[in-house]
């Protein structure tokens, strides 16, 4: 990799030793793992579809300045709301509402200023992009919910990039829920038009009995870069229910690992990407089955127009021990016209007998016969082509429990097509 590549992160990561108590060595690690491997390439079997030459060229600098934009309305009601502002956090611009009287929400330097052995239990990361994002720790949110304790509204937090053109922000944020608790946790992701790079990671420990929620919803300026990676470890009759929605920037992917490791719990990942001329969305899951009695399920739905593209990768792993699993997974994807790309590997990897899992993944176009059959009884084809469209999209999107938020995002899907005007060709 490109040697002033390599020096200016490692000058980043040294003028940041101090800011984070006691991860000086942690970072330096992280570093050592970033500098081993580099930037993926295509040659990477998971990274086939992203294309990181930009990431190979120069170094995005940390952004060294907050400026305070508008921000966008929410999503719909919300028991708190915290923002980020080029990946720092804005005290004046959150609002708690009644939420620090359940649970426990500190910035992260905060949250090791008094647990500095903690500290270790931030995940460093296998992949070059997460190893950087550990070397480059600054900000994130620590979100501690007590057992028992169940939060019936959603926590959204807000990631906010202006005028930060080449430069990035790495922000981390870490969820911890006791045993039987219950939180829904929204992450929206927004922009202006210059060319940043959102770099976040979010990893959660979810104990027995417990529920984390989480959606995702990716609208980065047009010119942006969004990688972003989850890590969820799940105990007993423990559930995770994940959404992402990708629907902005020039090239994103978001990166789910979930490990099932004690009987009994649930693992749902779905999304949906929609990329228009010159976008670029990748969504990479891999669910490992560890433990017995186990679920997970997968739906993606993605559309890509003229020159866009989409891909998928989804793996589960069911592990020898993992007795008894259900796994499904459903990869469907629609082209607007020919030159638009939709990539799918779906794959299993089970080394159990007592299994039952399944996948598939089909790519298409708009069914002619259901346009004809919408148009013939006075529907427009425009229109007919957006109803088919969130008829499709509608299955990912049906395990959000919010009917406000699953129809705010129906409406962003709705908003998409209106600038998709042109007849599909084939």
């Amino acid at each position: 990799m490109n040697e002033q590549v390599i020096s200016g992160y490692k000058s980043q990561s040294l003028g940041l030793h101090g800011t984070i108590p006691g991860a000086d060595q942690l970072r330096e690690k992280a570093f050592s793992n970033f500098e081993a491997q580099g930037f993926p390439t295509k040659k990477s079997e998971d990274w086939r579809y992203s294309d990181m030459r930009q990431f190979h060229k120069q170094a995005y600098g940390l952004v060294d300045h907050a400026a305070k934009p508008e921000l966008p309305d929410m999503l719909g009601e919300t028991a708190a709301r915290f923002v980020f502002i080029n990946g720092r956090y804005s005290e004046d611009l959150s609002d708690l509402g009644d939420l620090w009287q359940a649970i426990s929400i500190r910035p992260l330097a905060n949250h090791f200023m008094s647990n500095e052995y903690r500290v270790n239990e931030l995940i460093t990361g296998t992949d070059a992009v997460s190893c950087l994002n550990t070397a480059m720790l600054r900000d994130g949110l620590v979100l501690s919910v007590p057992a028992g304790v169940e939060i019936d509204d959603p926590i959204e937090i807000v990631h906010v990039m202006s005028d930060a053109s080449n430069q990035a922000a790495h922000v981390r944020h870490v969820v911890e829920l006791g045993e039987y608790a219950a939180v829904s946790v929204i992450e929206r992701f927004i922009g202006d038009d210059s060319a940043y790079w959102t770099n976040s990671v979010l990893q959660a420990r979810v104990t027995e009995g417990a529920k984390l929620r989480h959606i995702r919803v990716q609208e980065d300026g047009a010119n942006a870069v969004h990688t972003a990676k989850s890590y969820i470890n799940l105990d007993g009759g423990s559930e995770y229910i994940c959404t992402n929605v990708a629907l902005g920037g020039k090239m994103s992917r978001f990166d789910a690992e979930v490990r099932i490791l004690v009987d009994g719990a649930k693992a749902i990942v779905n999304g949906v990407a929609l990329a228009g001329s010159g976008q670029s969305h990748d969504m990479h899951v891999h669910i490992s089955h560890i433990a017995p009695h186990s679920s997970s399920d997968q739906v993606f739905r993605t559309v890509a127009d003229s020159h866009g593209k989409t891909s998928f990768q989804g793996k589960i792993t069911v592990a020898k021990d993992a007795q008894r699993t259900l796994a499904d997974q459903s990869f469907k994807a629609l082209i607007f016209d020919k030159t638009a790309e939709a990539n799918a590997k779906p794959e299993l990897e089970i080394l159990a007998d007592d299994v039952k899992c399944s996948h598939g993944a089909t790519v298409g176009q708009l069914d002619d016969k259901a346009i004809f059959y919408l148009t013939s009884r006075g529907i427009d084809p425009e229109t007919a082509r957006q109803m088919l469209v969130a008829a499709f999209t509608a299955e990912a999107l049906e395990k959000i429990e919010f009917d406000d938020i699953k129809e705010a995002l129906s409406g962003r899907i709705a908003t998409w097509m209106l600038t998709r005007t042109a007849t599909p060709k084939a």
